[in-house]
């Protein structure tokens, strides 16, 4: 009997431990304890597989060449606008932004980039986030962060959260979440093409290598450094890449990777069927009561020796990864075989302690245990990348990492074991650990993070100053401890004091460099709107000033010098006028708007002070100034604002005095004063900006026609188109009110293409084939393709080519005289004329006429109108004709009103008169009439 319990008795204890090694593993597996292996193992065989991308989805990277030639981010809705145009015309099939858009910017740069999603050939995808956020009672609550409305409904949406496990690391993606009770694609799906919209996720295939995903820079592409079809049927995602603007996740394999680079790899996970998804629990059950069953014969039923059993189980675990490796490549599913090597860890443990002596591996293991811990612990220390030190209470360094020596070497400090601190240590470290260790009981267990700064000396420095700013951040923790010796227990536990640095030096100079630019102009070192504003309202309260002057001024001529002379002599002129106008000390702050118009307030003025501080910046300003061997003259508008009329914030009067300054440039003058009907005329000016956005659809816009008239026999001869306004409400309005907005916006290509089809549309159906001179905008010329433009209106209508007329004016001279002479000599070849409009009133003109291939020149009606009392005026118009005769054009007097003034512009040797007393402008059904009429006087005149 005996003998039968000897036999059962061990086969009993082997089913037992079969048993605890089932429900040991399986608690692990439903807890999650496996998960950490189960992910690591996954990457090893990702790891070991190299699959290429697609190249279908192209990632245009933010990046930090993009960052520095467009400028400050974040960046203007018209770069996306024209992001969106570059892309389709470089033959992108689709296009998606991971950029949040959820914020406002301006009406004008909404509506940029909302007609550029419009009007985009093919469909543009925009990012939804969700993002948590804490309530006031603590809660947490879900925000959506959709696109705003404008861009919402022209565009797609898709989600872009990513889904990171509990170590940080972002292993899987959604196809699709919930957001605001509707069920919406991820970013990921739409790109790879996934058709079904459910909730889930998928293991994102990490094999798939990110350096063969097709990267292109942002500035590459809108500076025309691409291959034309370089995006030819691919999707485009549109995502940051550069380091400073924190978009990076963990992921498996590479560390770190940028947010768009992961949403291109899991698109190609979708795209390859590679959505992978761990084996389901019935198949590992399986597969674990088929291990059990076989390690419970090789095990228990089959006597082989120790080293021979534990063979067998490493050589099933490599079998296992075989297996599940074999399962990756050739499916989409994972095997989570964590659960399985658990249980073959277990056995061979289990097996070990059988047939080991316990107890004595247990008494081996006792009389190592403290000396491993205390070595391990050494090590933490000794390696760590931070500096470490642990002070006993008699002031003795006991612990030093490798990191806090290095670092107190630096600032002369030798620190070592049993070192006192009073000679390793900087005073003000000493004092926080003596203070730490003085009181321990009342210092507590507190982590809380404190700084100190501190003098490092600098070798070999040249300057005066042969130091350089240490800043640490560190943390100070008592701990009560037992003595490793016993002699050293007699005195009981002795506390230490355990201090941790790190160098935050870099970190805190950077914020500190952040917070001046946060206020600062980068390019004078003024503060930039926002600082003056905050600087001018605290220097009131604290002062109790009441009253303030403050003066904005723009360097009248910068943009010619900048086209001149290029951009960077702009930055030179600026930061010059900065330091002359700052030497005067004439005002007590300075600071530079967002348009480098700059700000200057004088706390206390008045009135009375306004024209002498208004004069010493226009004699700055109207000074020749050397620039790198050129000389130049800034000019200035000048608008002047204070507390009392403009407004009771600095914000409100600055904008004020711009206001005044911009007005200025239209009534000229040393400055403009800032009055209530001013404000009323900006107002006027928001409403017509707000309405003339649908102007076009409104079909409030005509063209109306003013005669000109040969001033040799009076017969009509041609006409100039001239837009109109007829709003439903207001009425008639003004051009010159009306122009200048579309200009400004960009509305100025839209509706000078329109004013091309109509004017040609008119003038087709005339009785009378005279030719008809329409305007085109300087705008119109460097945006838009102007050949193609006429070439459509003249195809659309059929009018004559040698009838249309094309005027420009003085402007367009500043702009790329190479590109505008190819233009203007195009049209030409077709035979089109081109008339200079407004001659005589704008630029150098006599410097450019020789140059441009002109057929017309208007003399501008301000020359016109004092005849013929004004010799001075005489004497232009002679000087004009005599111009026009040496290089063989025709001339066009403007605003002739009266019959004496037609005889003299006759005699001078005019050609061509244009004004009231030939005729108003007027709509095209009045001015065809008025061709019939002629046609009718000159038929009657014949047969008398």
């Amino acid at each position: 009997m005996s003998g039968m319990l000897s036999i059962i008795k061990p086969h009993i204890i082997k089913a037992l431990v079969i048993i605890a090694v089932i429900l040991g593993s399986g608690f692990g597996y439903v807890s999650g304890f496996f998960s950490p292996i189960d992910n690591g193992l996954s990457g090893l065989r990702m790891g070991l597989t190299s699959r290429p991308a697609s190249q279908s989805i192209v990632l245009l990277e933010i990046d930090n060449r993009s960052l520095s030639a467009i400028g400050t981010w974040p960046w203007k809705r018209s770069i996306y606008a024209k992001i969106v145009q570059e892309s389709f015309s470089h033959g992108a099939e689709e296009l998606a932004f991971d950029i949040d858009f959820s914020a406002q910017s301006s009406k004008e740069e909404d509506y940029l980039f909302a007609q550029a999603l419009e009007n985009a050939p093919g469909p543009v995808t925009l990012a939804i986030f969700q993002q948590y956020q804490d309530s006031q009672k603590g809660n947490h609550t879900v925000q959506i962060n959709r696109p705003i409305a404008q861009l919402n409904e022209n565009a797609w949406a898709a989600t872009v959260n990513v889904l990171a496990d509990s170590d940080g690391i972002v292993r899987r993606f959604p196809y699709a979440q919930m957001m605001d009770d509707e069920l919406v694609s991820s970013l990921a799906a739409s790109l790879g093409e996934y058709q079904t919209l459910h909730q889930g996720d998928f293991l994102i295939d990490m094999s798939i290598r990110a350096s063969s995903v097709p990267v292109y820079s942002i500035i590459d592409l809108l500076e025309g450094r691409l291959d034309p079809n370089i995006f030819a049927s691919k999707k485009v995602l549109v995502g940051a890449g550069a380091a400073e603007l924190r978009d990076t996740l963990a992921v498996p394999l590479y560390g770190m990777m940028t947010g768009p680079l992961l949403q291109v790899i899991a698109a190609e996970s979708l795209m390859q069927g590679r959505d992978l998804q761990p084996l389901p629990p019935k198949w590992l059950g399986l597969m674990s009561a088929i291990l059990l069953s076989v390690v419970a014969v090789l095990l228990f039923l089959i006597r082989r020796p120790l080293f021979a059993k534990l063979g067998l189980l490493a050589l099933l675990g490599i079998v296992i990864e075989i297996v599940a490796f074999a399962i990756y490549l050739n499916s989409r599913y994972v095997a989570e075989t964590a659960l399985l090597q658990a249980q073959l860890v277990s056995l061979g443990t289990m097996t070990v302690l059988l047939e080991v002596r316990l107890k004595s591996l247990l008494l081996s293991l006792s009389r190592k245990h403290n000396q491993s811990l205390v070595n391990l612990l050494e090590t933490i220390v000794e390696d760590s990348f931070s500096g470490i030190l642990i002070c006993s209470q008699d002031g003795k360094l006991l612990e030093v990492s490798d990191e806090a020596r290095s670092v107190l070497s630096g600032l002369g400090y030798q620190a070592r074991k049993e070192a006192l601190i009073g000679d390793a240590l900087p005073p003000a470290l000493q004092s926080a650990l003596q203070t730490c260790l003085r009181k321990p009981q009342d210092y507590g267990k507190s982590h809380d993070l404190q700084e100190v700064t501190l003098h490092r000396p600098v070798r070999g420095a040249e300057s005066e100053r042969n130091w350089e700013e240490l800043i640490l951040e560190y943390s100070l923790t008592p701990s009560l401890v037992s003595p490793k010796d016993d002699k050293a227990k007699t005195n009981g536990d002795q506390w230490v004091a355990t201090l941790i640095f790190h160098d935050v030096t870099k970190e805190r100079q950077e914020k500190r460099r952040l917070a001046y630019l946060a206020d600062h102009d980068a390019l004078t070192g003024l503060y930039n709107e926002s600082g003056f504003c905050q600087t001018v309202d605290q220097t009131m309260i604290e002062n109790l000033e009441e009253n303030a002057l403050i003066l904005a001024c723009e360097v009248r001529r910068l943009d010619k010098i900048q086209h001149s002379l290029g951009s960077a002599y702009g930055d030179l002129l600026i930061q010059k006028i900065t330091r002359e106008l700052s030497s005067l000390n004439a005002f007590d702050l300075m600071g530079c708007g967002p348009q480098k118009e700059l700000l200057f307030c004088k706390f206390g003025a008045g009135e009375q002070d306004v024209d002498r501080l208004s004069a010493l910046i226009a004699d700055v300003m109207e000074a020749p100034l050397s620039l790198r061997g050129h000389q130049v003259i800034a000019g200035s508008f000048i608008g002047v604002a204070d507390f009392h009329d403009g407004g009771q914030l600095a914000e409100e009067v600055s904008r004020a005095a711009i206001v005044a300054m911009n007005r200025s440039k239209e009534v000229g003058g040393t400055y403009l004063r800032y009055t209530s009907d001013l404000a009323a005329d900006v107002m006027h000016r928001r409403v017509l900006e707000r309405e003339i956005i649908d102007a076009v659809d409104r079909k409030e816009f005509e063209m109306h026609y003013q005669p000109q008239t040969s001033l040799a026999n009076g017969n009509i001869i041609g006409c100039e188109a001239l837009i109109r306004w007829n709003h439903r409400d207001l009425g008639m309005i003004r051009p010159d009110l009306f122009i200048p907005i579309m200009e400004e916006s960009g509305m100025i290509v839209d509706v000078g293409r329109w004013i091309l089809d109509q004017v040609c549309m008119d003038a087709a159906a005339w009785n009378k084939p005279i030719n008809v001179a329409a305007n085109v905008s300087a705008i119109q010329f460097a945006r838009s393709d102007i050949l193609e433009d006429v070439d459509k209106s003249l195809q659309k209508t059929g009018l004559k080519t040698q009838r249309l007329q094309i005027e420009i004016t003085e402007s367009l001279f500043i702009a790329d005289p190479d590109a505008i002479i190819k233009s203007l000599k195009a049209l030409q070849s077709r035979g089109i004329a081109i008339a200079l409009d407004d001659f005589g009133t704008g630029y150098s003109s006599l410097s450019y006429i020789h140059q441009f291939p002109l057929d017309k020149i208007k003399i501008d009606q301000a020359f016109v109108k004092h005849l013929p009392a004004s010799m001075d005026s005489m004497a232009v118009i002679n000087a004009i004709v005599a111009l026009a005769r040496n290089f063989e054009m025709d001339i066009v007097a403007e605003g002739v009103e009266t019959a004496e003034q037609w005889e003299i512009l006759r005699l001078a040797g005019c050609h061509i008169g244009q004004g009231w007393h030939f005729g108003k402008p007027m709509p095209n059904a009045d001015f065809a009439n008025l061709l019939v009429q002629q046609e009718t006087n000159q038929d009657q005149s014949i047969v008398a």
